[in-house]
């Protein structure tokens, strides 16, 4: 798989590792910053951008099998910025939609994403508004995710959401506002906690030995062998 970069102003500023091979990248504006860190596995990111001043980091990848990135629509967004920790992986059609002028979405290390998660940061093309006041309302304070997060499949999050560290979000919820609680379980439509001090780990092979977790695991397993 190779690169497919377009970029239509030499004012943007674009750092990719050697071991990315598999980026589409298109860019419609200036001043402009991507950065994309280490890739351990093979992975599939489109990134297309519409707008001045924004910033799109993601610090390393171990897998993505598919994220999609969308910066403004038609009409162009400005001074967005996403930030991905280190060792992010996530299976196919994900997308990171920050369509707004403004939007801010911050996910951090170690993080997992299942099949067609969708974040969305706003509205535009569409225009909301207080209708008493006239005030315009689609605005969002950042979308922010914790470390060792794992979003199931078809999670759909909106703007103004929190999700702390070691959390876990059930398949198909709707995440609409700020949660404070680490180690929990957030699930529903909308989303609210339904569990908590729930500790996650990505496979057996990550179970640190002799641990509780370790024991308890192979205790349950060894039932039925």
């Amino acid at each position: 798989m190779a690169n497919n970069i377009s970029i239509n102003d030499p004012n943007n500023a674009l750092s990719i590792h050697d071991s990315i091979d598999g980026l589409t990248l298109s860019v419609k504006g200036k001043n402009n910053v991507i950065e994309i860190g280490e890739c351990l596995r093979p992975s599939v990111i489109r990134i297309t951008i519409n707008g001045d001043y924004n910033r799109i980091k993601i610090s390393s990848i171990l897998n993505v099998k598919e994220l999609i990135i969308n910066v403004g629509t038609h009409v162009p967004a400005n001074r967005t910025s996403l930030e991905i920790g280190r060792n992010i992986s996530m299976e196919r059609f994900n997308y990171i939609l920050l369509h707004n002028s403004g939007n801010r979405c911050v996910i951090g290390d170690d993080c997992m994403f299942s099949n067609e998660v969708t974040i969305r940061g706003g509205e535009s093309p569409h225009l909301l508004f207080d209708r008493n006041t006239g005030e315009y309302i689609d605005i969002s304070d950042g979308i922010f995710i914790g470390h060792h997060v794992w979003i199931g499949e078809k999670v759909f999050i909106m703007k103004n959401v929190t999700i702390p560290n070691e959390c876990i979000v059930g398949a198909g919820s709707v995440v609409t506002k700020r949660f404070d609680k680490e180690y929990c379980v957030i699930a529903g439509n909308p989303a609210r906690v339904v569990r908590e001090n729930v500790q996650w780990v990505k496979n057996y092979g990550h179970l640190e030995k002799n641990s509780k977790f370790y024991q308890s695991y192979y205790n349950h397993i060894n039932k039925f062998k």
